[in-house]
């Protein structure tokens, strides 16, 4: 049976910087894309170490420098949701008004006719 896989795209023995779990030290360079950076577009699978597209599940270096590549796939920009208004007026929400602190409970009461 032959072997059409390829060399890998980077030696392990080179002198790169790869990281080790990188798909340049293991596939050839038509079998993984280089994206700008790491991203939830392509996540890390830990069962053999590489980043997925989550489309078409194709290999994904994400340290184009590292591997002296320029990236093909930019990641997508990321905005949190906006938290909550904490200023807004809780007298209409059900149960009241919300207390965010521990009321004060008295302290110990001196026992009366000690000195």
């Amino acid at each position: 049976m032959d072997d059409v896989a390829g060399a890998p795209f980077i030696d392990p023995e080179s002198d790169y910087p790869c990281c080790w779990f990188c798909p340049a030290l293991r596939l050839p360079r038509t079998a993984f894309l280089v994206a700008d950076r790491p991203s939830r577009d392509w996540p890390f699978d830990a069962a053999d170490g590489f980043r997925y597209t989550t489309d078409t599940r194709t290999p994904v270096c994400v340290h184009p420098g590292r591997v002296g590549l320029d990236s093909e796939r930019t990641a997508r920009t990321y905005v949190d949701p906006p938290l909550p208004d904490f200023d807004r007026d809780d007298a209409d929400a059900p149960g009241g008004p919300r207390r965010w602190w521990r009321p004060r409970r008295p302290g110990p009461r001196a026992v009366p006719g000690r000195r």
